[in-house]
């Protein structure tokens, strides 16, 4: 059948790229007429939809060495059971135009679609899905799906419950008075509340014109069941109650299971854009508002006040603040921001009130972003569980078969009808793909889970197959090898007043302040008895200027005194401190410089030990830091880190892992902020 398609189209600067992508589509066999507009950055495609598919044109478009413009939506699947049900919405979603690539995942009930927003959009793909049967909801809908997890373990712990007796007395208790009708009485509510789930699958799928494991199950489990009941009212012969209560009750075991991976993978969404406020403060008309932070538009201005989170990505119009971005980029220590300074939403404005303009909003947030990156980091599949999900789509209706041939053999050889009977339930009991269907998936979120407890981000599947490969392992240095706690480690008396009263006197000043630094003081000043606190000025991210029992007091950084036009004493002991990769307090009382603190984040206990392990098995090790030079390189000699890259935005980590990509490298990326997410996506 002929069809006519419009692709969007990125990266043309010029008709000679028009003539370009022309040229390189007409060479596809299929494609009947191209016409590429310059203007529009559009193609207009008439092909033979039997000969060649969007996904074809698209690649032909990129090797000319453009982009078609698509954009992704991520629908979750609760009722996606097998590898039977991903294979069919694949396909059926694929059969839709405008709709490039479909990858559905069983594991994380994710289907993530790649579609041209010309042709279609995230609802008419979801109901694509719902016409199939199945029932797909959005991110915020599937990130409420906990009472599920709950269910299945209720049916998993009723089932279990009734399945012990069941096979004590079918194993142990052979002569027991009444043996098949007390099986019977036990088994028929596993059937009812464990196996409900199975039979109104199996009935969705049979209904939908293809089986599934939930169809195996369910025929495993009435002939079984039905089999038994047979015999204990009709005839005298075995019953095997057992095979139908064990059966729901593993595969009961094994989706409880899952459903709790899908909980804690779905926790780490929620937690993510739970970093935004629910409202924010617009000036509108002159007046201030509380707003949703949805009804947010680019342009609008804010007011963000100390302790609150900044609800989206903007740049400060007025004011100063000291905003902690940890939760964010990882780093521990506040940065300074004045007007012009563009800050994160989700982040905190720890001191200062400011008016920021609004620059980024909804899925163009960095937020957004991040969400989006781990999405689909976990909803990426393995190449070999593709390959087992092909093999599993085709597994039912084979064993259904290899059962019903089973059936008339034996009955056709002169064998009873139980005998012959007994004989398909056997097939169709051994032959439950729960195994293939769930053996990739699950082995994958294990691989993942286990990472994660020990602190390690892993993209996906994918990476669990390449790790063999590894040549460069790259970390990222706050929190992950460093504890992400700032202390005092060093105090410099310079004007021979005693390291304890220096650290009094910058104590006293820092004992109000909520910067990590200044904790760090004043945790060191422990329960010293501190002096009178007459006066106080702050500049964030500098340090404070104030008086302590009528005397000035200053206690900052350099360039606080640089900025005040105060005669800096002891710059020698401060790049000393520094090269050992300390940030600097100097320390300021009654008209001379009486001291320098030295605080440091110390690296984890074992990071050494962890980089040597990983170069002992001839992996390159590189560290990426948004810290300065000296505390990067005094960071990485300590933990034996040859290679290290200082002054990395977040933003710039992803580029750093692709290049080292390009030089031939096969990287991982360890990370703790959500800001090292893109450049796990990379990795």
């Amino acid at each position: 059948m002929r069809k006519r398609v419009v692709i969007g189209i990125e990266g043309m600067h010029c008709a000679a790229c028009a003539a370009s992508i022309e040229k390189s589509l007409s060479r596809i066999d299929g494609v009947r007429s191209v016409q590429v507009s310059f203007g529009s950055n559009s193609a207009f495609v008439e092909y033979e939809d039997d000969k060649v598919n969007l996904p074809r044109i698209a690649r032909a478009v990129e090797d000319a060495g453009y982009k078609v413009s698509l954009e992704r939506a991520i629908i979750f699947v609760e009722d996606m059971r097998c590898a039977s049900c991903t294979v069919k919405i694949e396909e059926e979603l694929m059969k839709n135009e405008g709709v490039y690539a479909a990858n559905a995942n069983l594991a994380t009930k994710a289907v993530v679609v790649e579609y041209d927003p010309k042709m279609t959009n995230p609802r008419r793909l979801s109901g694509v899905i719902k016409d199939l049967g199945y029932t797909p909801l959005f991110r915020e809908e599937a990130l409420g799906s906990d009472l599920k997890e709950r269910r299945r373990r209720t049916d998993f712990i009723l089932s279990l419950a009734l399945a012990i007796p069941i096979t004590i007395i079918s194993m142990a208790m052979v002569h027991f008075p009444n043996r098949e009708l007390l099986l019977f009485v036990l088994t028929t509510p596993v059937l009812l509340v464990g196996g409900k789930s199975f039979y109104v699958g199996a009935y969705k799928s049979l209904r939908r014109g293809y089986s599934d494991m939930n169809v195996l199950v369910a025929l495993g489990v009435s002939a079984a069941y039905i089999f038994s009941v047979v015999n204990t009212f009709f005839s005298q012969g075995d019953v095997y109650y057992e095979v139908a209560a064990l059966l729901i009750t593993f595969v009961l075991l094994g989706r409880y299971l899952e459903e709790k991976a899908k909980a804690r993978a779905s926790s780490a969404i929620r937690k993510l854009m739970e970093l935004r406020p629910k409202t924010a403060r617009v000036l509108r008309d002159g007046r201030e508002q509380e707003v949703s932070t949805d009804d947010v538009v680019v342009d609008d201005l804010l007011i963000v006040k100390p302790g609150e989170s900044i609800p989206v990505d903007g740049v400060i119009v007025s004011g100063r603040a000291t905003v902690d971005e940890s939760m964010v980029t990882g780093e521990s220590i506040p940065l300074e921001k004045k007007e012009g300074d563009s800050v994160i939403g989700g982040t905190i404005n720890r001191t200062g009130l400011i008016t920021i303009k609004a620059t980024k909003v909804g899925k163009d947030s960095f937020i957004s972003q991040i969400v989006r990156f781990v999405e689909e980091a976990q909803a990426r599949k393995a190449p070999i569980q593709r390959f087992a999900d092909r093999i599993a789509s085709r597994f039912v209706p084979a064993v259904v078969g290899t059962a019903l041939i089973t059936f008339i053999a034996w009955t056709l050889l002169g064998r009873p009808i139980n005998f012959s009977l007994m004989m398909a339930v056997s097939v169709l009991v051994i032959a439950c793909p729960c195994a293939l269907g769930l053996a990739t998936p699950t082995a994958i979120m294990v691989g993942l889970g286990k990472g994660a407890e020990i602190g390690i981000l892993i993209k996906g599947g994918e990476v669990l197959e390449k790790v063999r490969q590894l040549t460069t392992v790259v970390f990222d240095k706050t929190g992950t090898l460093t504890q992400g706690r700032p202390r005092v480690v060093k105090i410099v008396d310079l004007a021979g007043v005693g390291e304890e009263e220096a650290i009094k006197v910058a104590a006293s000043l820092e004992k109000g302040s909520e910067h990590p630094v200044a904790k760090a003081i004043v945790e060191r000043a422990g329960g010293m008895e501190l002096y009178r606190l007459d006066e106080l000025e702050e500049f964030p991210g500098e340090g404070v200027v104030g008086k302590l029992l009528g005397r000035q007091a200053i206690v900052g950084s350099r360039g606080l005194f640089e900025r005040l036009g105060v005669n800096l004493r002891g710059s020698e002991t401060i790049e000393r401190l520094e090269e050992d990769g300390m940030t600097t307090v100097v320390i300021f009382y009654d008209g001379r410089v009486i001291g320098v603190i030295g605080i440091f984040d110390e690296p984890k206990p074992g990071a050494a030990d962890v980089v040597n392990q990983l170069k002992s098995m001839g992996l390159k090790v590189v560290m990426l830091t948004g810290d300065n030079e000296r505390v990067a390189k005094a960071v990485a000699r300590s933990l034996g880190i040859e290679r290290f890259l200082a002054n990395i935005r977040p933003d710039e980590k992803a580029g750093v892992i692709a290049k080292l990509q390009a030089e031939g490298e096969v990287v991982a990326m360890v990370g703790d902020g959500i800001n090292d997410a893109p450049a796990l996506t990379q990795a």
